[in-house]
Order: structure tokens, then C-alpha cells, then sequence
């Protein structure tokens, strides 16, 4: 054991460097995440409101219809149409939907990675460094024991006699 310095650290600085970049990622990851369940809730409000219009218009046209009598053709067809238009627009908000299901599942996984990532990062380091700490004890042990040597040669030395 050499006073000089612990022979891993090179190993050790590099996984501190591997460390706080797999920490970036994470972080990195958990922004993605969050911003793509934003996506996904504002996009299941956007199909909720879709429904909801349709569901609206249904109730009061087919109302207003029927209020001044019998409606014309005309009448029905335009109501018709208009439910047509706002069925399109809720299978529109429906895909949007499934997309942004689809791109925050991807998220998900990617943030599953990078937590895996850096918690293996996470050990490796903290190994080298039982290493290190192991290493520094037994470097402290063996000054100790050449103290104590020194100490007792010293000690059993003979004195010259004056």
C-alpha cells in the first residue's frame, strides 16, 4: 500500500463523471415524462369538451327543430351534417388522444431506462468507493503498525552510556 494515493481513483473519478451525466439524463427524462402526461391530460380535456359539444348541439338543435313544428328536410340535413362535422372533430381529438397515450407509454420506458441507468451508476460508484475507504483504513492500519515499530526499536535501542 502506497501513501501515494488510492489506485482506483481514476475508476472513481470516471464513474462520477458517468454518474452526473446519467443524473442529467434522469433529469432530462422526468421533464419529458411530465411534459408528455401534460400532453396526454390536455388532450383527453380536448376529446371531453369534443363529446360534450356534440352532446349539447344534439340536445338543442333536435329541440330547436321540433319548437316552430314539423322540420323541413333542409332542417334535418343541416342538423345532420353539423352532427357529421362534430363526430369528425371527436374522432380527431380521439387520435390525438391515442398519440399522446402512445408517446407518454415511450416516455415512461425512457425514464424506466434512465432511473435503471443511474441507479447502477449509482452503486458502481459507491462500491469504488467502500474501496476507497477500505483502502484508506488499511493504509492507516500499516502507519500504525510502522509507528509502533519504530516506536519499539527505538525503545530497545541500546543508550549510550554518558
Amino acid at each position: 500500500m502506497s501513501a501515494a494515493g488510492f489506485p482506483l481513483e481514476p475508476l472513481r473519478d470516471v464513474r462520477g463523471i458517468r454518474l452526473r451525466t446519467l443524473e442529467a439524463e434522469l433529469k432530462r427524462s422526468q421533464q419529458q415524462h411530465a411534459q408528455a402526461e401534460a400532453q396526454w391530460h390536455a388532450a383527453e380535456a380536448t376529446l371531453a369538451a369534443a363529446r360534450q359539444r356534440r352532446e349539447d348541439f344534439a340536445a338543442a338543435s333536435w329541440q330547436q327543430l321540433f319548437e316552430q313544428g314539423q322540420p323541413t328536410g333542409l332542417a334535418l340535413d343541416r342538423h345532420e351534417r353539423h352532427l357529421a362535422l362534430l363526430d369528425q372533430e371527436i374522432a380527431a381529438r380521439h387520435e390525438e388522444l391515442i398519440a399522446s397515450e402512445q408517446a407518454l407509454a415511450e416516455a415512461l420506458k425512457l425514464l424506466e431506462l434512465a432511473s435503471t441507468a443511474w441507479r447502477q451508476a449509482r452503486k458502481k460508484l459507491d462500491a469504488v468507493g467502500e474501496l476507497k475507504l477500505e483502502w484508506q483504513r488499511g493504509v492507516r492500519r500499516h502507519e500504525e503498525w510502522r509507528e509502533e515499530q519504530n516506536l519499539e526499536e527505538l525503545l530497545l535501542r541500546p543508550t549510550p552510556n554518558r
